[in-house]
């Protein structure tokens, strides 16, 4: 039994993702741009949490740390005042202040939690990939957090 719905269950996963569709990614020309969804996300859950980072990405370029800060989940901000928040980014995510470019490249689903592998690239040329992590909420997106996982050379 075990084995029929294990049977059942790729099946359903693997039709799931040959039948995606994938429409051509948005672009910034100006800032950055988009590549493509992975298997475990929609083309529109890509979308539309690409355009959720990208919103943040661009309020910390604008200096707007109330803006940038909306952009998190309601659980991050029950966790961290937008003191907190202000003194995270000055103090570990200078770089996303000073912003030349970023692209955001994959998602990566996991139940309710979706990863984003974005790369950026600061003023001073300096490139970074990080992770953000949202979460989605009935149709409302929110940061969970980010983090970076590289400093490319």
């Amino acid at each position: 039994m075990r084995w029929l719905v294990l049977l059942i269950t790729s099946s359903i996963i693997l039709s799931g993702c040959s039948s995606t569709e994938v429409e051509a990614p948005s672009q910034d020309p100006k800032k950055g741009s988009v590549v493509q969804p992975t298997p475990t996300c929609s083309t529109e859950e890509f979308g539309e949490g690409s355009d959720w980072i990208v919103g943040q990405l661009k309020a910390f370029g604008e200096e707007e740390p109330e803006l940038a800060y909306s952009y998190a989940s309601d659980s991050f901000k029950r966790a961290n005042s937008i003191e907190d928040f202000a003194s995270i980014i000055v103090s570990q995510y200078s770089m996303l202040l000073d912003l030349q470019s970023y692209q955001v490249i994959s998602c990566d689903k996991d139940g309710e939690l979706f990863s984003f592998k974005v790369r950026i690239i600061d003023n001073q040329s300096n490139a970074y990939s990080m992770e953000y992590v949202l979460t989605l909420s009935g149709d409302k997106w929110g940061v969970e957090g980010a983090s970076v996982t590289m400093k490319i050379s």
